[in-house]
């Protein structure tokens, strides 16, 4: 199942790439000019704003696969929050795998840094452990997936 996930996820980046090669290379007033999608459920782990996670799940029974997304931006809250990370999740979602998107404090807020970023990552991540199954999520395997700093995150 996690070959098969991973296969679909590289897919839709595939895909995803190949679009915006074929016409211009996307910049950010692109993305963000674009439709945003919403996600299914804001899920707290913390009392900080910041500390929740963004869940994307597919319409039907389940059990889905799931992908635990980080996003990046340069460690900054100010410069990116989970929902850059929002058209991603929800192609991932269309394809019928679910997403638990997780904010987290950057270290440019307070609590973030180190440890505190990573403490929301690993709490953020350990919550989908917890109660994914009542979403109807498989949490018996897992894919990591990150974007720039998120990639560290994720490692």
């Amino acid at each position: 199942m996690i070959r098969r996930a991973f296969a679909m996820l590289s897919v839709a980046l595939g895909l995803a790439a190949g679009s915006a090669a074929a016409a211009r290379i996307m910049d950010w007033d692109d993305l963000l000019g674009r439709p945003r999608p919403k996600a299914d459920a804001s899920i707290a782990y913390g009392r900080d704003r910041l500390q929740h996670v963004d869940l994307w799940r597919p319409r039907g029974r389940g059990p889905f696969p799931v992908v635990v997304m980080i996003h990046g931006g340069c460690w900054r809250t100010d410069v990116a929050t989970a929902d850059i990370m929002d058209w991603a999740a929800d192609d991932l979602r269309r394809r019928g795998i679910a997403v638990w998107n997780v904010e987290y404090r950057g270290v440019d807020r307070p609590g973030g840094g180190y440890p505190g970023t990573f403490l929301d990552i690993a709490a953020g991540s350990d919550l989908l452990g917890r109660i994914g199954a009542r979403y109807g999520l498989r949490t018996d395997r897992v894919v990591v997936l990150g974007h720039s700093a998120g990639g560290h995150l994720a490692l």
